[in-house]
């Protein structure tokens, strides 16, 4: 198991960095992202301060879209514009661009530093025989820093414009996933804001569904073919066939907007008390455990029964043990290894949560906030959720290993077996 474990560890890195190149490359080419959206609210802000009749004026200016390309690294190669984002090659972790004096060549900048004090640093720029020097207010060369020439295509201005920059590893591997493109504020912040709630659904969701299914399971497979066993499996049957987006408009037309019985939507986690909380609860992780607990429950009646019928069973009873131990004890623990497999998948849940239904419910959580990122083209926020999605799912592909190991210790993963 150890080296099993090792070599499933060695191979994160690789699918991990499959995964978000291919969804980096999208983001690239995917229209409507920061870029096209200032140009369009531009367009849109200066038609209304427009006069009426008089011809409104182009999208936004060259200068503005070229920091914007800078800023979320499309000025680059898409190699590397990905190697910086992934933290695998320095880029300009802060940035400033400027225009020189057309008649002393210098200007002075102020740039983000979080070394200095106010984590604002004051840097001069200077020109000498069409060389660019970053000194500092003292004199002295400012080290990490440099500039270099950011022209812009078509320029009116005869100021030489500059690119002031300190160049560090700053992406994923750094644990840095960049501002949002929306809120301006740090990925991480939205993410961890999000978190508690999709983990309070994702955890009750889990243990209702392993909760219900599993003795629920049980008691089918030991009723088998009779009027239990068969009334349960229609209604388990007409519950999975109906989809969760399906069953979420259903119930809050009729418990919450028709009956009133329930919120209708919104989560407002720090305003609520525990009642309230309770009541914001139940439809929402009905719609999310439904289909869940469904399947697991004719996967552990099945399993079970394959295994009631399995020589081994048949054995221990001849042997004279109870039909209790036999059930629970033998045939129980090797039925549970189909469900074991499904442990690590389902710890996704806590990350990227139901969108469709917390989109449904107006829910603030992961999920949402992954379909607000796509709606809105905000490819930070959307790279950052694919990063702990996509680790989540790796990470727990070995933990369903490790499951499977530990409900049937005959089970190992060597390779020469």
């Amino acid at each position: 198991m150890r080296d099993y474990v090792l070599r499933r560890l060695l191979l994160v890195p690789l699918t991990f960095v499959g995964i978000t190149f291919v969804t980096f490359c999208f983001t690239r080419f995917v229209p409507g992202g920061p870029i096209e959206r200032a140009m369009a609210e531009r367009q849109q802000a200066e038609q209304k301060r427009s006069s009426v009749g008089a011809r409104p004026s182009g999208p936004a200016s060259p200068e503005e879209l070229d920091n914007l390309r800078r800023r979320y690294g499309f000025d680059r190669p898409l190699i590397e514009a990905y190697a910086i984002w992934l933290g695998a090659w320095p880029g300009p972790a802060d940035w400033t661009v400027t225009r020189l004096d057309a008649k002393t060549g210098k200007a002075t900048v102020e740039v983000k530093d979080a070394e200095s004090a106010g984590g604002i640093r004051r840097l001069n720029v200077s020109s000498e025989k069409g060389a660019l020097h970053v000194t500092g207010p003292e004199g002295a060369p400012a080290e990490g820093w440099s500039a270099e020439d950011a022209p812009l295509p078509d320029d009116p201005s005869r100021e030489r414009r500059v690119l002031v920059h300190r160049r560090a590893f700053h992406g994923v591997l750094q644990l840095e996933l960049g501002d949002s493109a929306v809120s301006d504020r740090p990925v991480w912040d939205e993410i961890g804001s999000r978190i508690p709630l999709s983990a309070w659904f994702g955890l009750l969701s889990l243990a209702l569904a392993y909760g219900i299914s599993l003795p629920l399971g049980v008691a089918k497979a030991l009723r088998k073919d009779g009027v239990f066993d068969r009334t349960t499996s229609y209604a388990l049957i007409v519950l999975y066939s109906i989809p969760g987006l399906a069953l979420a408009v259903a119930l809050r037309n009729k418990l919450a907007y028709g009956l009133g019985w329930f919120p209708s939507k919104g989560f407002d986690w720090e305003r609520l008390d525990w009642a309230g909380r309770i009541d914001h609860t139940v439809l929402p992780l009905a719609c999310m455990t439904v289909g869940s607990f469904t399947a697991l429950t004719l996967f552990t009646r099945n399993s079970l029964l394959d295994n009631l019928a399995a020589d081994f069973v048949r054995t221990a009873r001849a042997k004279g043990l109870g039909w209790r131990r036999v059930v629970t004890v033998h045939a129980l623990r090797n039925s549970l290894i189909p469900l074991a497999a499904t442990v690590g998948g389902n710890l996704g849940f806590f990350l990227t949560g139901s969108f469709l239904i917390e989109v449904t419910f107006n829910i603030p959580g992961i999920g949402l906030l992954g379909y607000d990122a796509m709606v809105h083209r905000d490819f930070p926020v959307f790279l950052g959720l694919l990063t702990l999605s996509s680790l989540a799912m790796l990470l727990g592909n070995i933990v369903s290993d490790l499951c499977v190991a530990a409900a049937d210790p005959r089970i190992r993963f060597d390779r020469e077996r």
